[in-house]
């Protein structure tokens, strides 16, 4: 075995590490946004059920005032049919009375309806709160938890990154370079076993040449169809 290969098995199982540390940390903040779209349904829930209370006391509001506005009207009328001297007159005020006390009994009877409506809306609206409330605490747990290990990813990854450099000095600079390249472009790995006449890589049969190249060990050997650093398994 050439005496780079142990060296750059040790540094190539860091970069492997590196890199998986590396998609973690990226993949976080996505795991973020997820767990706080957890709440967008239930706020919407809970937004739609504040409106409905909301649109419910404003048609209270409304009759209320309504019935108001005929109430007022009915002392009018009958502070004229109090006044009238006139048989017909007092007669025409009595109907325009009763027919404002029918709208008063048809608006307060809405009014009950209304109200019934609010109470349950006010139900709907506190169910659906409490439900917000408990999915904001699960998401904070998560959040929290994310954040933590960010930081533990983080650091290990400092610690990983400080031992693969530690590891790369006393490589020749030409041999760092070309594993550099392979496993870059390669992204798995650029050092491979060869068994059973196999590149460990790419699975293809190697020449009688490289095989031989490999038992000598006199440089490095590289795969000639994925390129990839061969080392034969003994």
């Amino acid at each position: 075995m050439h005496p780079a290969i142990p060296k750059l098995l040790q540094i190539q199982e860091r970069d492997q590490r590196i890199r998986q540390l590396q998609k973690d940390l990226k993949d976080i903040p996505n795991q973020q946004t997820r767990a706080k779209m957890q709440l967008a349904g239930d706020q919407q829930a809970v937004d739609a059920a504040s409106l409905a209370v909301k649109e419910t006391e404003v048609k209270i509001k409304s009759i209320q005032l309504d019935v108001q506005t005929r109430q007022t009207s009915i002392k009018r009328l009958q502070d004229q049919q109090f006044e009238t001297r006139k048989n017909d007159e007092f007669a025409a005020l009595g109907h325009e009375i009763k027919r404002y006390g029918e709208e008063v009994s048809k608006l307060e009877d809405g009014e009950l309806d209304q109200m019934e409506a609010l109470e349950k809306g006010k139900a709907s609206l506190k169910e659906k709160q409490a439900k917000l409330g408990e999915t904001q605490k699960r998401v904070n747990d998560e959040l929290k938890a994310l954040d933590e290990r960010a930081e533990g990813v983080k650091k290990r990854l400092e610690e990983i990154t400080a031992e693969r450099k530690e590891m790369a000095a006393p490589v020749e600079e030409d041999v760092l370079d070309l594993y550099t390249r392979i496993f870059t472009k390669k992204g798995d790995a650029a050092v491979v076993p060869m068994e059973n006449a196999q590149c460990g890589g790419c699975h293809m049969k190697v020449v009688v040449g490289v095989i031989q190249s490999l038992k000598q060990s006199e440089h490095l050997t590289q795969c000639e169809s994925c390129g990839r650093i061969l080392y034969l398994v003994e």
